[in-house]
């Protein structure tokens, strides 16, 4: 249940965010609210770490977490049920609860287990599934195989031993309904802090004693899986990671993004993310011709609006990198070349932890790993055509 801010930029950032969140630390400003996208319906109780599940398609149903933006997170996930069998897209911690939602949907067995990227809210829950379902497959980016069992590991042993010390600080602000600077909670700060305790403790009971379980079926570039005659196409498209992939049917038009795509802010690490190659990444997914979009985190969207906005962002921000570079200039250089304002207002509106979460998780970290890639081209990942 923790999200993709611990490892994207890097474990010691998360928990730094969550220091910094804990301590009141946020620089947001407060410009009009934007309106949220259609498809993007309001929260539920912000006390209930659950999902929703949702038909989206003939046999497709995608699981929605439904907790209020903070600091830690959990995975969507994907059911794609075919006459004789399931394709499940990511395994979060949630997954054995998730499991228990799928019985109600069927008797068949999972055979493939897709894991569109490398971090544990996506692939913890590989277990819940291989226990049950002995035969099933699972297929991962070739990069997981060398990461998981290296600097996978080492960044979720920090993670088990940090997270409880930051949540237990954002647990006194909401019992104080205060920062540690004394100013009072935001309705949405409480909300945040209090489902990131819920995760905390979820992941606590869940991940330290999880087995990793490595891709059966590693993926260089492209791969295509037959559902009982359903195409289910398989494009490694990195960025957030290098290990990402995108789930992709063609006859249905729904694209299943990994963290390509989170709302309400994009989850960028440095150094795991790769700036430039992101943006070419969306670029290629948008002209796949998806009509629904199942982001790594947030609701269905029932257009590329979304992605297109991320797109934009990811290529402004590795345009100024690279034009800072040639300049000579350093990376603070950078940050200053690189005016994010608009961007700001468009992602986090009037919102003041919204704007906390996209100064830790884009602006500091996507600047940052967009110049180390236009210094040096070999940090940049694989490139993208």
């Amino acid at each position: 249940m923790i999200d993709e801010r611990r490892f994207p930029r890097s474990l010691e950032l998360a928990a730094a965010a969550l220091l910094l969140a804990a301590t009141g630390g946020s620089r947001a400003q407060t410009p009009p609210a934007p309106p949220a996208p259609a498809a993007a319906a309001a929260l539920p109780d912000p006390y209930r770490n659950s999902f929703d599940v949702r038909k989206i398609g003939d046999g497709v149903y995608a699981l929605i977490r439904n907790y209020p933006p903070g600091l830690m997170v959990d995975g969507n996930s994907v059911f794609i049920i075919g006459r004789t069998g399931v394709v499940v897209v990511d395994a979060p911690e949630a997954s054995s609860d998730m499991l228990a939602a799928l019985r109600k949907l069927t008797p068949l067995p999972v055979e493939y287990v897709v894991n569109t990227h490398w971090h544990d809210d996506h692939i913890m829950g590989n277990h819940v599934y291989r226990d049950a379902f002995p035969g099933v497959r699972f297929i991962g980016h070739e990069s997981m195989l060398g990461y998981l069992p290296g600097k996978g590991l080492e960044n979720r042993k920090g993670m088990i031993e940090g997270a409880p010390r930051y949540a237990a600080q954002e647990k006194e602000a909401v019992a104080r309904n205060r920062h540690h600077d004394g100013t009072e909670l935001t309705a949405e700060e409480r909300a945040g802090y209090a489902s990131d305790v819920r995760l905390v403790d979820r992941y606590m009971a869940e991940v330290p004693g999880a087995p990793v379980v490595l891709p059966t079926d590693p993926v260089k570039e492209r791969k295509t899986l037959r559902l009982d005659g359903r195409a289910i196409e398989i494009h490694h498209l990195p960025g957030h990671t290098e290990s990402d992939l995108v789930v992709f049917l063609p006859k249905e038009r729904i694209a299943v993004t990994g963290d390509l795509v989170v709302f309400p802010v994009p989850l960028v690490g440095n150094p795991q993310s790769h700036v430039a190659a992101w943006a070419k990444s969306l670029h290629r997914l948008r002209a796949l011709g998806a009509s629904t979009y199942v982001p790594g985190h947030g609701p269905v969207f029932h257009d590329d609006t979304y992605a297109a906005r991320v797109e934009k962002l990811m290529g402004a921000i590795a345009e100024g990198a690279s034009a800072a570079a040639a300049k000579g200039e350093d990376v603070e250089g950078a940050r200053r070349r690189i005016d994010l304002a608009g961007f700001r207002k468009e992602f986090a509106g009037g919102s003041k932890l919204l704007g906390f979460l996209f100064d830790m998780y884009v602006a500091d970290p996507a600047v940052g790993a967009a110049f180390a890639e236009a210094k040096s081209p070999a940090k940049s990942g694989r490139p993208v055509p």
